[in-house]
């Protein structure tokens, strides 16, 4: 009884969309950022004068280029976890 009820509750979580599906894993972006983007530059980069990404439409963008540029397979939610992570982490354009 008791296996069956633990069974039933791990189901149920699985089965469930986590709340707030739509919105970006911070967690996930900061995985990707820091497996794929830091071995070719540290967060140095983020505070250069004159900023390369002015907006987040501009983020998105570097991250699409360099996404591209080294042959990721990155889904479209992968790349937006990362602007989003890159964004509340150094750039603040979503207050």
């Amino acid at each position: 009884m008791r296996l069956a009820a633990l069974l039933l509750g791990a189901a149920a979580c699985v089965a469930l969309p986590a709340a707030g599906a739509d919105a970006p894993d911070l967690e996930r972006g900061r995985a990707l950022y820091e497996i794929h983007c830091i071995a070719c530059h540290t967060s140095k980069v983020h505070r250069r004068m004159p900023p390369s990404a002015i907006d987040l439409e501009a983020l998105r963008f570097i991250v699409k280029v360099w996404v591209e540029e080294q042959g990721l397979r990155w889904s479209p939610e992968d790349i937006e976890d990362v602007v989003q992570y890159l964004d509340r982490t150094h750039y603040h354009f979503s207050k």
